[in-house]
């Protein structure tokens, strides 16, 4: 026992235990056909307050420059897939499906939870956090499925677009929260609405003069992998941090410091696989540390199932029904209208590091604890939407993928043929 308390205490001993047991269960995941993804939140509970305490709610606080790292590399990685060349060929249809996905996921999910009895701040928040996508789960599917084509262009080019305005919209609407609940009423909603767009502009500009940087850093063809290494997380975590400081969006920052990085750099590919290695313990880290931020026990006696399922299912029909609604607006082949929207169903990365974000806000301090109580509850939903989701999502995913990809590639053929 004394052994778990110094564990607890010391930081870099914490930090070792997270990855040993999450790496643990991650791969017994893994051997009954669960995501590691799963095995690493279920890892993060066992070893969190809720259970053992191995990581107490003090030292996971402590451990919250983690999550910022993560955070930095989720949304490099999402702001790399938007390069011009592919915006250029799939833009329309790109930016109508991730427009009817996240109008559709809004309405419904705000909607649907407002109406089974939660607070109108969580519910409006909800809706915005709906609209994000797993990265990381859509790549690694797309990768062991070996698929390619138009169908995985689409793909890439909905999960890069949606999770950039989810992530501009919750910047936006995340300032009004404290009017959804009576607070700050003092303060004119137009100037709160200024200082979101303009908080935007700011991130954004900040992380393309970081993309820029990283570009000059790694331009050289001599450049050794050590020099891409440095550079990149060195531009990273210095503009991580003065975002931090400044109250700008990091996730908006290494998003577009990704974009314009891509967009300028003819290594950009190099650039990515060198990284490559250095992510998987980063995002055991990350998964681990949110899942000793969940709380099971919030769930027992209480609505908070029941809004976390309603989440789930509302998520999960709307999403389809918006992209295959705006992939036939946009005059879409077939294929990629009936199969997109399920590959969107997985959500890991980006969701949860917006409610983590939410959870450490300055703004919170003008909130008496009551309203902060009450917006906290998303933290809660959103793990037990993962955690789901985490579980029925690659598998429907990867099944969409395969009948997509196959169906766009006939649409394809058949279209070549008729017009020879």
């Amino acid at each position: 026992m004394e052994l778990l308390a110094y564990v607890s205490e010391h930081p870099l001993l914490a930090v070792g235990a997270m990855l040993l047991v999450g790496y643990a269960l991650g791969k017994l995941g893994e051997m009954v056909h669960l995501p590691e993804i799963t095995g690493f939140i279920v890892a993060g509970l066992v070893i969190g307050p809720a259970v053992s305490g191995v990581v107490d709610s003090a030292t996971a606080r402590d451990l919250v420059v983690l999550t910022e790292i993560a955070l930095a590399f989720i949304a490099f990685t999402v702001g790399g897939a938007l390069h011009r060349i592919t915006i250029q060929r799939v833009g329309r249809s790109v930016f109508m499906m991730s427009l009817g996905h996240l109008v559709t996921s809004f309405t419904v999910v705000s909607l649907s939870l407002m109406a089974a009895g939660i607070n109108r701040a969580v519910a409006v928040l909800m809706g915005v956090i709906a609209g994000a996508t797993s990265p990381g789960t859509t790549v690694a599917v797309v990768q062991r499925e070996q698929a390619h084509g138009p169908f995985v262009e689409h793909l890439f080019g909905v999960v890069a677009v949606v999770n950039a305005l989810t992530i501009m919209l919750f910047g936006v609407v995340f300032e009004f929260a404290p009017l959804m609940m009576g607070v700050g009423l003092e303060t004119a909603p137009l100037a709160r609405f200024g200082a979101s767009v303009l908080e935007i502009l700011l991130s954004v500009t900040l992380g393309a003069l970081s993309g820029v940087g990283i570009h000059l850093a790694t331009r050289s063809e001599r450049a050794r992998p050590s020099q891409i290494i440095i550079m990149t997380i060195g531009f990273l975590f210095f503009s991580t941090s003065l975002s931090v400081s400044l109250g700008f969006s990091p996730l908006l920052l290494n998003m577009a410091a990704g974009a314009a990085f891509v967009n300028l750099s003819t290594r950009s590919e190099a650039v990515f696989r060198t990284l490559e290695p250095l992510t998987p313990p980063i995002y055991a880290l990350f998964f681990v540390l949110a899942g000793t931020k969940f709380q099971p026990l919030a769930f027992v006696g209480g609505p908070l199932v029941l809004f976390g399922l309603l989440y789930i299912v509302a998520r999960i029909f709307s999403v389809y029904s918006g992209v295959r609604l705006a992939a036939h607006l946009a005059g879409v082949e077939a294929g990629i209208g009936r199969n997109l929207g399920f590959c969107l169903v997985p959500q890991a990365g980006v969701a949860l590091g917006l409610v983590l974000l939410l959870e450490g806000a300055p703004i919170l301090g003008q909130l008496p604890p009551v309203a902060v109580t009450t917006l906290l509850q998303a933290v809660n939903i959103v793990l037990m939407a993962i955690f789901v989701k985490e579980i029925v999502g690659p598998p429907l995913s990867a099944y969409a993928l395969r009948r997509g990809v196959r169906q766009t590639a006939a649409s394809v053929r058949s279209s070549v043929s008729t017009a020879t």
